[in-house]
């Protein structure tokens, strides 16, 4: 199996400065090369002649051309041949997708022809696609080979890895590529390892996603657990929004400069650019917090049971206002919790699985009733009353159970199973790792069933 090793680099101010410039050879020759795709692809429409289209739609044609385009522009040499080349292949990946989109070989958004890249908004990384050429790991130390200056001496770039690459053993470095966040550094290693054998499913537990909370989780062991969205994300949304409402209003102090003739840029004031960067820091801050929850949310449930189902449920557009919009594209994490399990599940030897969620909700999950509600309940009911049994559901448990229903169909015989919930809690995470909070009563879980109130005499 392949996976990723994201490390930050460490380097000093002159290597950085020397990265960035590496970096922006790189932009230039996709720049350059996607202005002779767009002068191909407008003789081939205007002659109707063929022989553009090798260079432009083959995946080596735009490659082909770097030889003599470092022939007339010497200071592409100063780049390693690996990024320089993969600047073209990257090129011709985009148009080979914007082809796919329209012939209907490719499904999901729209598809545009490539456009030119800005180095300024956008670092463009530095790819060495073979395995030990372009780059040497000795310990914590990771030394990059670059191009040729004017002498004809080969450039290197050497600095240090925050975590030692000895620790994944058994792993085989395929790739090396070098990304910035903010002001950092990181070197992405794509390293291969024998994957584990899938183990023997003795536990099942079963998710049902919603919007009300991250997921509902029941087990076959008679446990449910309430999975809470984590604490940090509206915090950390109103500081974005804050910060964005105040950078945004500095737009009108940009300045024009002229380059050329009828070349022009805005440079955005001083202001501007100061809460540009805070924000980026944020936004990175959200992104880092968010991957630690759902990856110690998914070891967490893979250490507990064997196989974790999660219900295919999708947010649909219609009928959904503003504010519900906002949260569920802002705040779910509903898609990315499903990736994390899958990735998890694979690399420890334990099984992932997809059920379907049509009907589960309104489906009563009581052994041997299974009356079904003919109309949808709607998502203020959070406990409804089966009128077949007679037996009060909690709209959450009663869909994860079914769920769990469809998961053992699947599966030979595990022995005995929780026919009931023994025990309900509550999961937070608190940036240290999941708290289980025992229920002691309608304020400690949400989706609990209130008490009736007693009728007075």
């Amino acid at each position: 199996m392949k996976y990723a090793i994201k490390i930050e680099y460490i380097l000093d101010e002159q290597n950085k400065s020397v990265l960035d410039g590496q970096s922006r050879i790189c932009n230039w020759a996709f720049n350059h090369l996607l202005k002779v795709a767009n002068d191909l692809k407008e003789d081939f429409i205007k002659s109707g002649d063929k022989t553009p289209c090798k260079t432009i739609y083959t995946q080596r044609g735009l490659r082909n051309l770097l030889p003599k385009l470092k022939d007339n522009h010497l200071f592409l040499k100063s780049v390693h041949s690996s990024p320089l080349k993969n600047s073209a292949l990257r090129l011709s990946q985009s148009i080979k997708n914007y082809q796919d989109f329209r012939k209907g070989k490719r499904t999901g958004p729209k598809v545009g022809w490539p456009r030119f890249r800005s180095f300024k908004r956008s670092f463009f990384s530095l790819l060495y696609d073979e395995p030990n050429k372009g780059f040497k790991v000795s310990g914590s130390s990771l030394t990059l080979t670059l191009g040729i200056n004017d002498l004809g001496e080969r450039l290197k770039v050497t600095g240090t890895l925050k975590n030692n690459l000895s620790k994944f053993k058994g792993a085989q470095v395929k790739n090396l590529r070098i990304t910035k966040n903010g002001e950092r550094f990181f070197a992405v290693f794509t390293v291969e390892k024998v994957a584990k054998n899938t183990r023997e499913i003795n536990t099942v537990a079963s998710i049902d996603p919603n919007h009300k909370n991250l997921g509902y989780v029941v087990g076959s062991d008679g446990r449910a657990m309430e999975i809470a969205n984590p604490y940090f994300l509206k915090n950390l949304q109103k500081r974005i929004d804050h910060l964005k409402s105040r950078r945004d209003k500095c737009l009108r102090k940009a300045k024009k400069v002229e380059l050329k003739k009828d070349k022009f840029f805005y440079l955005p004031s001083r202001r501007y650019q100061k809460f540009d960067k805070t924000l980026k820091k944020v936004l990175q801050l959200r992104r880092d917090q968010t991957k630690t929850y759902l990856y110690t949310l998914a070891n967490k449930l893979f250490k507990e049971y064997d196989l974790v189902g999660i219900g295919d449920y999708t947010p649909r557009g219609g009928g959904l206002g503003k504010k519900m919009r906002r949260s569920m594209n802002n705040e779910s994490l509903i898609g990315r919790f499903k990736e994390t399990l899958a990735w998890v599940a694979k690399r420890g030897g334990k099984s992932f699985d997809i059920w379907n969620e049509k009907n589960t909700t309104k489906t009563c999950s009581t052994p041997g009733c299974n009356f079904i509600h003919e109309k949808s309940l709607d998502p203020s009911i959070r406990s409804w009353k089966c009128p077949s049994c007679g037996i009060i559901h909690i709209r959450d448990e009663n869909a994860a159970k079914n769920g769990l229903k469809k998961l053992i169909k699947k599966l030979p015989c595990l022995g005995h199973l929780e026919e009931g919930i023994r025990t309900r809690c509550a999961w937070r995470f608190d940036g240290l790792g999941i708290q289980s909070l025992e229920f002691r009563g309608s304020p400690a879980l949400e989706t609990l069933i209130r008490r009736p109130k007693l009728a007075r005499n």
